[in-house]
């Protein structure tokens, strides 16, 4: 699995930090990264790096994990995925499609194996882990600590906080409870549990060493990591910061270091942001964020003194048209001091707080615009970049042929730009699966099978399973072109 560097160091407010709460990401200015330039692994099973030595935490007379650790340690697990990577060819060029046509970009395939952890969160059988300990996995393996195997599927993953949900078909399992990250403390003892190295479970102890952090350069959109020196190494991503009562109050997921290893400053997402997670994968199979429409930006108080704004709030740098903020009367320049009288202490605080709340939800904003206080409700709608072709109903997804589809209609065509209203779409496609090795993608329409039109999902699965061991032509539409794709049908 791959390791991913980044600049970090301390950020310092040198400028206006902006970032678009209609989507959900930071835009924060160049002058907020610093020359220090340490990698930062994902904690992932790297085979060409030596185990650190642990770090050297003097135990006080009398005092032992032990009975913690026999509590939780059945129910962290190691996460075994397997993936497809695709190497392309150098001559891979959209010039060459304008003269060729629809070409087979198929590169060179590659299956490759990665290891990680998670820890189970309910008796039933759903397991809490990193997104990216299972990105384009086609095969999810999870072994406990009685060396048992079992097959995992996933449930949903969210690449915005590094967050995936997989389902065993287990019942009375043992579980970790999450606990309220919002009340941890710096200082607190933790423990982080996990799989380090590709070795089976490990128990290491450390401190909450601070809260809040976020870390430049990394892809991960809602950041507010706790940080602890409790010693994580690759293969821990997924597994369970636990506190001293037994509860996950974080899971693991970024290391700091200068070697690929451990030196201190390991950083786990926060159980409270695992929370709504969990529960939109469960209900929807995607998480859906709130949004207000603004754009913001933190203001140091000497500038707020300049130019006679409120201290201490997050100001609004922009109203965009259309968008609950607009309607209930926000204005460039108003300054968000608390959301539903709570303080607001950051703009990723003030993010994840709009963002974690539902649509039609509403929030009471206390802002200054100049001197003067004011209330402002705001009703919740759905963030943009939640918004996607979903299938309507369980008919639709193809198991095993890894994708979804959804029946063609002019409504669907007109509010997708479809070129064409027949057929059949596809609207999710599992990398690396059936579908996707045979060059088929999201937003492909699928209008015949062999010389039959295809009118229904119905009538598609109902020729294809009439078809299996064999090869059919797939008549597909990809933007305005119709091209014939060779399909061997599984059996």
């Amino acid at each position: 699995m791959k390791k991913i560097g980044f600049i970090a160091g301390i950020s310092f407010l040198a400028g206006a930090i902006f970032f678009a709460l209609s989507f959900g990401y930071f835009q924060d200015s160049a002058n907020n990264r610093i020359a220090l330039k340490p990698d930062a692994a994902r904690a992932e099973s790297m085979d060409t790096l030596e185990a650190p030595e642990p770090a050297n935490i003097k135990a006080m007379p009398g005092f032992t994990f032990a009975p913690l650790v026999k509590k939780v340690r059945a129910a962290v697990v190691k996460v075994n995925s397997e993936a497809i990577v695709e190497r392309r060819s150098i001559f891979d060029d959209d010039l060459l499609d304008r003269f060729f046509g629809f070409r087979d970009r198929r590169g060179r395939r590659q299956r490759v194996t990665g290891t990680g952890s998670g820890f189970f969160i309910s008796p039933d059988g759903y397991i809490l882990t990193n997104y990216h300990v299972v990105k384009d996995a086609i095969k999810i393996k999870i072994k406990d600590i009685n060396e048992k195997t079992y097959t995992a599927r996933k449930v949903g993953v969210d690449p915005k906080t590094d967050l995936a949900l997989l389902k065993v078909k287990l019942d009375n399992q043992p579980y970790i409870e999450l606990g309220d990250s919002d009340k941890l403390e710096v200082g607190e003892w933790v423990l982080a549990i996990g799989n380090p190295l590709g070795q089976d479970l490990s128990v290491t102890s450390g401190i909450v060493s601070a809260k809040g952090r976020k870390l430049e350069g990394l892809e991960v959109d809602y950041q507010n990591f706790i940080q602890t020196d409790a010693a994580i190494n690759q293969g821990n991503s997924g597994g369970p910061l636990v506190n001293m009562e037994g509860r996950a109050i974080g899971i693991t997921s970024v290391i700091l270091s200068t070697s690929g290893g451990n030196i201190g400053i390991g950083f786990a997402i926060p159980s409270n942001m695992a929370r709504k997670v969990i529960r939109d994968l469960k209900k929807e199979g995607r998480v859906v964020r709130g949004y207000i429409g603004v754009q913001i930006m933190e203001v140091p108080d000497e500038d707020a003194e300049q130019f006679d704004l409120a201290k201490g709030g997050i100001m609004i740098w922009k109203v965009e048209e259309d968008t609950p903020a607009k309607q209930a009367g926000l204005k460039k320049f108003d300054v968000i001091v608390e959301i539903n009288g709570k303080k607001v202490k950051s703009s990723r605080d003030l993010q994840a707080s709009i963002a974690n709340h539902n649509p039609g939800d509403t929030i009471r904003l206390t802002i200054y615009r100049g001197k003067e206080k004011k209330i402002i409700h705001v009703k919740i709608a759905e963030a943009p970049d939640s918004v996607k072709i979903r299938s309507d109903d369980e008919d639709a997804r193809v198991i095993d042929l890894g994708m979804v589809l959804k029946n063609n209609s002019r409504a669907l065509a007109r509010q997708y730009d479809l070129s064409t209203s027949e057929g059949v779409v596809i609207v999710e496609i599992e990398r690396g699966g059936v579908a996707y090795q045979h060059n088929l993608r999201v937003g492909d329409i699928i209008v015949g099978i062999n010389r039959t039109v295809i009118e229904s999902i119905g009538q598609f699965r109902e020729i294809m399973s009439r078809k299996s061991g064999s090869t059919v032509l797939l008549s597909v539409v990809r933007g305005d072109r119709e091209n014939l794709v060779r399909f061997k049908v599984p059996r």
